[in-house]
Order: structure tokens, then sequence, then C-alpha cells
């Protein structure tokens, strides 16, 4: 079978990549990895999903780790039966983001991974103004973080109602005209949204939505 000049180029960027993830390079070994990937073709799935699992690997060395677990997702879903997909289950935890040292905070990283996203969305550019911006817009999130978690009801939630609880809560930020206060949470509706995010993923990859294709996304990935 002959094999195209990008395919064969994208070898020739993956090999250099390892070459340098070997060396403990990982900042030049990213653009060499990031280029494989570009180059390689959708439908060579197997070739893909080894070159996004290497630039996963070279993105946390980097500490870039909501890039890293981006790019390590899609990896695991084009191959369910690979390295990519063992290596993905141990380190990421049910919100699809890097496991933390204990559950609770786990669910203090997915709270304010999503609070903040929230914010930034509705801001210029997804991006804070100033640092004063950004330390303010923290605190309260935390604020609400510490008021949530002193709650009983909230320490008796499965993982799939904390995801739905965190993504209907809203914070009221007046100094920068964000969005309004309050939250809207229903019993029946946290059932439903629970079976809704632990059911496995309409993508395929045979993995509960809310650690797939419905995980809670990164500041960088905005």
């Amino acid at each position: 079978m002959k094999i195209s000049p990008g395919a064969d180029n994208a070898s020739i960027f993956l090999r250099k990549g390892l070459h340098e993830l070997a060396h403990h390079r990982p900042a030049q070994a990213l653009a060499f990895l990031r280029k494989s990937v570009e180059l390689i073709p959708p439908s060579c799935e197997s070739e893909l999903s080894k070159a996004l699992y290497w630039l996963s690997i070279a993105l946390l060395r980097l500490d870039q780790r909501d890039l890293a677990v981006k790019s390590l997702a899609n990896a695991q879903k084009l191959r369910r039966q690979s390295y990519a997909r063992k290596f993905y289950v141990r380190n990421v935890n049910e919100y699809g983001m890097i496991r933390r040292p204990t559950k609770e905070l786990d669910d203090l990283y997915a709270f304010v991974s999503i609070q903040l996203s929230s914010y930034l969305l509705k801001r210029q550019n997804h991006r804070f103004g100033s640092e004063a911006e950004h330390s303010a817009v923290l605190k309260l999130i935390l604020e609400a973080w510490k008021r949530l978690k002193e709650n009983n009801e909230f320490r008796n939630l499965e993982c799939g109602e904390k995801l739905y609880l965190f993504r209907k809560l809203k914070i009221d930020f007046p100094s920068f005209n964000a969005y309004s206060a309050g939250l809207r949470y229903g019993a029946p509706r946290a059932l439903q949204a629970t079976l809704d995010n632990i059911q496995t993923c309409s993508c395929g990859s045979g993995l509960p939505r809310m650690q797939c294709c419905g995980r809670v996304q990164g500041l960088s990935e905005l």
C-alpha cells in the first residue's frame, strides 16, 4: 500500500517528538508532536491515537493539564483497547479531569473550572481584564464553594448530581455585570441529570458521558 507524503512526514515528526521526550525536552517535543497530529489523516485512527497520546504526555510534562486531558480524551476515543484508554481511566476522575489526591479536591476543581469558564465565556476574548478582576471573581467562587460544601444535602450527592448542580448554580458578580444569582435545583431533575451523565457516551467510546464528551473542560480549552 502506497503511503501518502503527509503520513510519511507525520511519522518523521512523531519519531522526532519521541526522541525529544526521551531526552527530557518536552517543549521541543511538543512542536513535533503537534505537527504529527496535524498531518495524520482522520482515517488512520491507530496512528492518530498514538500521536495524540504522546502529545498528552508532552503537555503533562509541561504542566499543561487541561490540554493534556483534551488530547488524551481524543486518543482513547479512537482506540478503546489501547494504553491511552487505560492511562486515561487511571488518571482522569469522574468529571473527566486530572485525578486529584482526594474526592473533595476533585469536586473543588470541577466547581471552580465550571464557574470560571462560565464567567469568562461572557468576557471579551475570554480573558480577565486585570489581576484584580481575576482575584475578585475567584474569591466569590471559593466563597460559594465553602457555602455549598457545608450543606449536608450536598455531601450525600452522587458525582453526576454534583456536576448537574455545579452547572446550574449561578454566582452573582456585581462588580463585573456577569450573570444573575440563584440556584435552581430540584430532586427529580437532578435524578434525571444523574442518569444523563452516567449513561454511556453517544460517541461510542464506551465511557460514561460525564467522563467523555460531557467532561468538565479546563480554561485552556476555551
